[in-house]
């Protein structure tokens, strides 16, 4: 059949709109699949999920995908610039706004805090730290690093697992008064970003330590299992708290407290804090105390309906392996797409 040349161009004409159409809709899906590949605080309800649920107004597009706020890591020593800390890089300038009545803020007292973050993407996790701003920061200035503590108050190391699509932190928020800004990072383990959140919060009642703040905090008796603790007393203290990790692991009416239970070749962090019925101190300085013996990294358990990707580390039949590459429904120690690992 021979086609004439107006039939021809015509045929043209809609090849090229349905290729470019075809076109416009793989780059579609590769930004929602991009844009939606990421996480954010839900609690306490950080600045960005706030604009989104309408508590926060006038934030720009932010309200579409509270997810996205992606930057370099390695914070503070990199990641985003100052005056661009909230926007995480500044991709959405209105979250840099900043003055003492600009964002709606979350009542919170010092002390044990969870913090939780909704994934869209379980990302291969390094670590979740957590700043606060200093006394006396500027509040109508925008963020900056010197308006932070740059040492974290909540630290969690993963060394590449990966969590849960709704991850908690158990942290220790220190006493404040009145408003500060906690910058939550999550920090991912294959790739060179990280996703930065930043809680706008009040202080209401406990905020003031009404004790000294225990000092000499030491380890002695390390085992591969157990650690005793011991630190100086505080005036007016009638019982102490543990934390281990920043999680409350024991009280003690004494100076002293031993931690059991612990993995052989581990390092675990110690805080202490005196508490007496009228409310407690700052937690102590930290500790760090590595049991005897070697250590070998527990990773989640292999899935059959779980996608894994390049560096993702799983156990299976009491052995611990990495992907090499894509992989769903592979057997780890079965096919080859799995590293056994030492």
């Amino acid at each position: 059949m021979t086609i004439s040349l107006p039939n021809q161009l015509l045929w043209r004409k809609m090849a090229l709109v349905g290729g470019s159409m075809l076109l416009m809709a793989v780059l579609s899906l590769i930004l929602v699949q991009k844009a939606s590949a990421h996480g954010y605080v839900d609690s306490p309800a950080s600045r960005a999920i706030q604009c989104k649920n309408g508590t926060n107004v006038d934030c720009g597009a932010i309200v579409y995908e509270p997810q996205s706020l992606e930057a370099p890591k390695g914070w503070p020593n990199a990641g985003p610039a100052d005056g661009k800390i909230a926007s995480a890089g500044g991709a959405f300038p209105k979250l840099d706004e900043q003055s003492s009545t600009r964002w709606n803020k979350v009542n919170i007292q010092a002390g044990p805090k969870q913090f939780t973050w909704k994934l869209t993407a379980a990302h291969a996790t390094a670590s979740w730290k957590y700043y606060i701003t200093k006394d006396g920061w500027n509040q109508n200035a925008p963020l900056t690093r010197d308006s932070f503590n740059l040492t974290p108050f909540c630290t969690e190391l993963k060394n590449g697992t990966q969590p849960p699509f709704t991850y908690t932190s158990n942290c220790n928020v220190p006493a404040k008064s009145g408003y500060h800004v906690i910058l939550a990072v999550w920090e991912i383990a294959d790739t060179a970003n990280a996703f930065y959140n930043v809680i706008d919060v009040n202080f209401t009642g406990g905020t003031t330590p009404t004790l000294g703040t225990p000092t000499g905090l030491t380890a002695s008796g390390i085992t591969n299992t157990s650690a005793t603790l011991s630190w100086s007393a505080v005036s007016g203290a009638t019982g102490y708290e543990i934390y281990r990790n920043n999680s409350l692991v024991g009280t003690s009416t004494t100076t002293s407290f031993t931690n059991t239970g612990l993995s052989s070749g581990t390092t675990y962090t110690y805080t202490v804090r005196a508490t007496n019925g009228s409310g407690a101190s700052n937690l102590s300085a930290a500790l760090s105390v590595t049991t005897t013996g070697t250590s070998t990294p527990t990773y989640p358990a292999w899935s059959s309906s779980t996608v894994y990707v390049g560096g993702n580390k799983v156990s299976h039949n009491g052995k611990n392996y990495e992907a090499k590459w894509w992989t769903l429904g592979e057997t780890p120690g079965v096919a080859d797409v799995w590293k056994l690992l030492p």
